[in-house]
């Protein structure tokens, strides 16, 4: 039972095994503890190789701005997930704390009717969001990689295999004072950048898979809490005044609310908790994604690559646009919800209640509406709330240094 009930929702499946994939999950036994340590030491091995490879793809092409700006692409994901790594690593005992709490409050806890439909359109509705997130980055790094093959295939129907091997090209160049276009120097390097771009692949869209699903299932938290307040009075309806109903219903129509009231606090504070994780990687991604957009747009439209180059940066594009909407549409998603809490606790047919008799009650419901004016979000750095604002926001924005850099050209 408990394996069918870990397994209810895909959405939370793959999510957990991305986060497990570069070593980030809480361990169930001291063996699996050890296997997340050493894929995690794995995972720094191959960022730090990733990081190695750009920093001397970028220095090999200073002096051509073309050249920079194709670095540039690959170079700033690549930044971006290692700042991730860092604060994630510094944060570690607090976010697998955190995931704990998410299993056994949220994602596991027992529902009633209403509750399990309510999670089976949140797992939809996240299946569809990852898959096409995670669809269009490893789409990115199925580019890069099928690049040099093609280029092998080319070789070989023209018969040039071991003839010029100078035309053979890896995913990014590296110096290391030794030939990498010939046997067996270019084959070595070309397995150890395909195992660092998978795995980068891998680290640019895992945060943002687990951001994204937090935010919609806590989203779906404030949603139940919702339908709660709306039907707590369902049975009072009939009747003019709560009066009519005996001690023992009131106090159980207050125990009722007050477990509300419980519950908003605790969403509040789950939001909080969350939002401080995410913060400051949140800020970096949607600082970097403007400018990323920027190049990736300038090297399909104005850039002097070929086909091939040009189909990696719209997968670039793709994916950029893709990880921007998930965290902006996820996040705004946790702002309707939670400021909808008030709407529903006005709507709880207070009314009927008695003023004088139910004081307590309808202090209770007060103050869940006085919560709910302040929104739970997640912000980015603390400067603003993210929300499909920002979305648009950083879409404008890199559609002015685009327009910027086009001129600068010309």
């Amino acid at each position: 039972m408990a394996v069918e009930k870990r397994d209810r929702f895909l959405s939370i499946r793959i999510s957990r095994f991305l986060m497990k994939t570069v070593g980030f999950w809480h361990a169930k036994s001291k063996a699996e503890e050890q296997l997340l340590n050493g894929i995690l030491s794995y995972t720094i091995c191959m960022i730090g190789s990733s990081l190695w490879i750009e920093a001397t793809e970028m220095y090999g092409t200073k002096g051509d701005f073309y050249a920079i700006t194709y670095t540039a692409c690959s170079a700033m994901p690549v930044a971006v997930v290692l700042m991730k790594i860092c604060f994630f690593l510094k944060n570690r005992k607090e976010i697998l704390k955190m995931l704990r709490y998410t299993e056994d409050h949220f994602w596991y806890a027992q529902y009633d009717e209403y509750g399990n439909k309510l999670l089976e359109d949140i797992n939809k509705k996240g299946i569809i969001l990852i898959c096409t997130f995670i669809f269009f980055v490893q789409g990115a790094v199925v580019s890069y990689m099928l690049a040099p093959i093609i280029g092998i295939l080319i070789l070989k129907l023209h018969q040039n295999v071991g003839k010029n091997v100078s035309d053979r090209k890896l995913p990014f160049n590296v110096w290391i004072g030794v030939p990498t276009n010939v046997s067996p120097n270019f084959e070595i390097i070309f397995f150890i950048e395909v195992l660092s771009l998978i795995h980068s692949g891998l680290l640019f869209c895992c945060f943002d898979v687990l951001l994204g699903l937090l935010n919609i299932y806590t989203a779906g938290q404030f949603k139940l809490l919702q339908h709660r307040l709306e039907t707590a009075l369902e049975r009072v309806v009939c009747t003019d005044i709560v009066k009519s109903l005996d001690q023992k219903r009131k106090q159980e129509l207050y125990e009722e609310i007050k477990r509300c009231v419980i519950f908003h606090h605790e969403l509040i504070w789950y939001s909080e908790k969350m939002e401080s994780i995410f913060m400051y990687t949140t800020l970096c991604q949607l600082m970097v994604s403007g400018i990323l957009l920027c190049v990736a747009g300038f090297q399909v439209f104005l850039g002097r690559g070929t086909l091939i180059r040009r189909t990696i940066y719209m997968s670039h594009a793709n994916a950029c646009v893709c990880q921007l909407f998930v965290v902006t549409f996820t996040s705004n998603d946790l702002i309707e919800e939670s400021r909808a809490i008030g709407h529903a606790a006005y709507n709880a047919n207070w009314q009927v209640l008695s003023h004088k008799h139910d004081k307590r009650i309808r202090n209770a419901i007060q103050m869940i509406m006085v919560r709910s004016i302040r929104a739970c979000s997640i912000s980015a750095g603390g400067f603003f709330p993210v929300s499909l604002e920002t979305f648009m926001t950083v879409m404008g924005t890199a559609a002015s240094y685009f327009t910027l850099l086009r001129n600068f050209i010309q």
